[in-house]
């Protein structure tokens, strides 16, 4: 499948040159309801489940992306406000699992069974619906500058990097990013649409970001 994943644009840039994909840390994200998605009616549940995201928190983190770039909301919340950039990949249909939207928080089901932690690691309130994402969980393994990383590899590899309507960076910057990739990776400047509330590609290029 094809998805994207937004970023600033200096990190945007050290990730295509190292070819990797930093792996997020749960207390770094913006979802404070993270692994909390379940009601918590039950005062027995409560320290459970503080426990349970407080050592998937020390081992494990995930990877997050998007199905489509065009929305601008997508741009303001994860792309420094339209500065940053947006890196397309080719994932294996195997490696992502589709975030589930609910209104509601449910009980948790009970013993704990693949199906109700699942619920755990894939829900989140409905409000986050406009991101349409897709996640996985990884191990933690080494840090490097001070963050944990998965490697492009046969399961995930970059296509596409996509220059936000207010990114700064030029075309050659990026294609001096890209130079040791063996394939070709398309790059394209962004800008605000015309008549749609949406960002779509510049047919003029990195030329002009005015018209």
């Amino acid at each position: 499948m094809h998805v994207y994943h937004f970023l600033r644009a200096v990190h945007a840039l050290e990730d295509i040159e190292k070819k990797r994909i930093r792996i997020s840390e749960i207390d770094q994200l913006n979802d404070p309801f993270e692994l909390w998605c379940v009601s918590q009616e039950n005062r027995q549940l409560r320290p459970a489940l503080r426990k349970y995201k407080k050592e998937m928190s020390e081992r494990f983190g995930l990877i997050c992306f998007c199905k489509q770039w065009h929305n601008p909301l997508l741009w303001s919340h994860y792309a420094d406000k339209h500065r940053g950039m947006c890196l397309g990949f080719d994932v294996d249909d195997r490696a992502l699992i589709p975030v589930n939207y609910v209104k509601d928080r449910s009980a948790l089901k009970m013993p704990l069974t693949k199906e109700s932690a699942d619920e755990l690691l894939f829900t989140k309130y409905l409000d986050w619906k406009y991101e349409e994402e897709l996640r996985n969980w990884f191990q933690f393994d080494n840090r490097e500058d001070g963050h944990y990383f998965y490697p492009f590899d046969g399961f995930v590899q970059l296509t596409e990097v996509i220059a936000g309507p207010l990114c700064t960076e030029t075309e050659d910057r990026i294609n001096e990013a890209l130079k040791d990739y063996p394939k070709r990776v398309s790059v394209i400047k962004a800008r605000l649409a015309f008549k749609t509330f949406r960002v779509v590609k510049n047919k003029k290029g990195f030329l002009s970001t005015s018209t």
